[in-house]
């Protein structure tokens, strides 16, 4: 259980629970807990699905470079939802095995994109003007901020999931309840 009970779904608001309702449809969310927790801050989850909805298949970076990088993130984050969920049918089991920037199989792209998700988790401080300027002759400038933007929400959401344990695989007990704080009667009370 996270470490935050996550709100029932039956008590998100309309626009909340149809935003997670249409991740889910769409294979954009693995999962409906994490947006669940931040629906303690309804508006902010709401932006954050919006924000995701932005790139999720339709940004200027193709979907399995998207996916490749994604799954590298939650490598790092060893986050088990995340690695075990697959957004993309383009990569393979293959593909995650051999997961890495200086891995053959990958396109020159993909490698740099990997590369970039690589020192960004472990030594962003490498990334420097003249990693900048090797990218800038793979990638348009629109696509390293969607992939910075990418790998950013990545590493950062993965790791706010982990330290309130945001999935639905831990058996430990929450250690701050739901208290019904969004209840239709409490939501109404609480709006007054």
């Amino acid at each position: 259980m996270p470490v935050i009970e996550p709100v029932p779904l039956e008590h998100l608001d309309d626009e909340l629970r149809g935003l997670i309702a249409e991740g889910r449809a769409s294979g954009m969310l693995s999962t409906s807990i994490p947006n669940q927790i931040w629906a303690y801050r309804p508006e902010q989850s709401k932006e954050m699905i919006r924000r995701y909805k932005l790139s999720f298949n339709k940004g200027f970076l193709e979907p399995r470079l998207c996916e490749l990088v994604r799954l590298r993130i939650a490598m790092f984050n060893d986050c088990v939802a995340c690695k075990v969920a697959r957004k993309s049918p383009e990569v393979s089991e293959e593909d995650v095995a051999c997961l890495a920037s200086d891995d053959a199989r990958f396109t020159p792209r993909e490698q740099m994109a990997l590369r970039f998700a690589e020192l960004f988790a472990t030594d962003h401080f490498a990334i420097d003007d003249a990693m900048i300027a090797e990218m800038g002759k793979l990638f348009s400038k629109a696509e390293i901020i969607e992939l910075g933007i990418q790998v950013s929400s990545a590493l950062g959401g993965g790791r706010l999931a982990h330290v309130l344990r945001a999935y639905d695989h831990d058996d430990r007990p929450p250690v701050l309840r739901y208290e019904g704080e969004f209840a239709p009667a409490a939501a109404a009370v609480n709006a007054a």
